[in-house]
């Protein structure tokens, strides 16, 4: 068969399959009857005699093996009963005796108890002559009997034309009779064989279609399955089945997929919770052993004057107070993780708010040898929707990392807002050391500082910009950056505009 065959459905294909096999079986039926009906036919083309030791032992005996038997009788009765002159004629008896010895029969006559004719074919046979005479007078007119295994008798009764009594004895050699019995059984087994054969294979051809639609497909979804038991996600369901099967390959195909892509994930979280772990306890060891150093100094009585204890007592304090910003990072960073962190969005005159931030920040950042400048290319009636107090965080952070990596000397920090179609876009620019194109895209990631060594010099804690991205990601907006080495680097994030926004959503919790 074409593909289109495994292109049904299983159950039109058990429809067809059995249909074919029904067909299949009626027509080699209706063959193998008529094959056994013509080898029968050859050896029985005549009924039972009438009168045979009783019908079921001539069923059993003489038909069809007396056939030929039966067929002489007829043809001689028919003659004499015509005319009873022709068995006068010894020339005739002669043409009829060669007539009937091509069926393995020979013929006496008698008129009264004188043999007119008696057959040279029986001369051929084993029994004798007197033997074959003598049997004539035990049994009756038309009764048949057997002399031999393989020798039967019959005599017919008539009267001459002078009226004397005569008498046809036929006697027939069955042998070759029971020869064709045994290649009609011969060829009955034969057919049967050979219709038993065909039907297997028919029925193998067809299981074997089904098995290749059908078993193969479900082979190998029990060892996908068995794969996935081992937690092995590394193979692919491949199938163009239409059918249910081919539908069910494809949902478990898909589900493969997810279970490997969660289990990335989940491997991505495991690796980042540990990573978080690893650097959270490098980040408080870090200013925790520095405290212990100084306050075991100040119980030694290492600092002997007010000015050395103050600077000890500056010290522990700088570094509580990063332990204490770093924790409150990740408190943070865990309501923006669990998507706990209460947002609430206003309509912002965005031009208004980082006019107010500037104000804020530049005395600030001057502290620090930072110039701040603001520039402006915005439409102040465009409002944007955002939670203020995290749209400052954003900022911050953002303005630390800059000083973080600020220029030796003439450092300046730029915040500019540019009106774009739908949202309103940030930029925050330094002139500061700059990030290499390796490490660009990993900025804001968790925990990510270009100092490899984590060194003490780097006062960040890779927290700010991962923070600032979560954030903007939570207003629907977007944050990237662009940078060269030793030029300065800037950080843009946007913000959608009222109209654009479509997730105006203000939370039942407060901070």
């Amino acid at each position: 068969m074409n593909d289109w065959f495994y292109e049904m459905i299983i159950k039109k294909q058990l429809w067809l399959s059995n249909f074919i096999t029904i067909v299949v079986t009626i027509v080699l039926l209706i063959i193998v009857s008529i094959l056994i009906g013509r080898n029968y036919q050859n050896i029985s083309r005549i009924g039972l005699p009438p009168k045979v030791f009783g019908r079921e032992e001539a069923k059993k005996y003489l038909n069809p093996l007396v056939r030929d038997l039966r067929m002489a009788e007829r043809v001689i009765s028919g003659k004499f009963n015509e005319n009873p002159k022709y068995l006068e004629n010894i020339e005739y008896v002669e043409e009829l005796d060669t007539f009937v010895n091509a069926s393995n029969n020979g013929v006496i006559v008698k008129k009264n108890d004188e043999i007119l004719y008696y057959s040279p074919w029986l001369l051929k046979l084993d029994l004798k002559k007197e033997y074959i005479v003598s049997q004539i007078h035990s049994f009756q007119n038309k009764e048949i009997k057997k002399l031999s295994e393989n020798i039967y008798i019959e005599k017919l009764d008539f009267h001459f034309s002078d009226k004397s009594k005569g008498e046809v004895v036929i006697v027939s050699d069955i042998t070759s009779a029971l020869e064709d019995l045994t290649q009609f059984r011969y060829s009955v087994f034969i057919i049967l064989i050979l219709f038993l054969i065909v039907i297997v294979v028919i029925s193998t051809i067809i299981t074997y279609m089904l098995s290749r639609n059908i078993v193969k497909p479900l082979t190998q979804l029990e060892n996908a399955a068995l794969q996935i038991r081992k937690g092995n996600y590394d193979f692919k369901i491949n199938t163009n089945a239409k059918d249910e099967i081919g539908d069910l390959s494809r949902t478990f195909e898909e589900t493969r997929k997810q279970l490997k892509e969660t289990e990335k994930i989940k491997k991505k979280y495991e690796d980042n919770r540990n990573e978080l772990i690893s650097n959270i306890s490098h980040d408080l060891k870090t200013p925790i052993t520095t405290i212990k150093g100084y306050i075991e100094g100040i119980m030694d009585g290492i600092p002997t004057s007010k000015e050395k204890k103050d600077k000890y007592f500056k010290t522990i304090y700088q570094n509580t107070v990063n332990m204490e910003t770093l924790i409150n990072e990740l408190f943070l960073l865990s309501e923006l993780d669990l998507k706990e962190l209460p947002l609430n969005f206003v309509p912002v005159d965005i031009k208004a708010y980082l006019t107010d931030c500037f104000e804020e920040l530049k005395f600030y950042l001057a502290e620090k040898g930072i110039t701040l400048k603001f520039d402006v290319d915005y439409n102040e009636q465009e409002k944007v929707y955002a939670d203020r107090e995290k749209i400052k965080r954003v900022i911050l952070n953002i303005i630390n990392n800059a000083v973080n990596h600020k220029a030796g000397i003439d450092s300046v920090i730029i915040i500019k807002l540019t009106e774009k179609k739908e949202e309103a876009q940030i930029e925050i620019r330094d002139n500061g050391q700059g990030i290499s194109e390796k490490s660009i895209n990993n900025i804001f990631e968790r925990f990510y500082k270009a100092d490899k060594a984590r060194s003490n010099h780097s006062n960040g804690t890779g927290l700010g910009l991962y923070i600032a991205k979560k954030i903007v990601m939570n207003h629907e907006g977007r944050i990237w950056a662009k940078s060269q080495e030793g030029k300065g680097t800037s950080i843009f994030f946007t913000l959608k505009k009222t109209y654009s926004f479509s997730k105006i959503t203000k939370t039942e919790k407060q901070p």
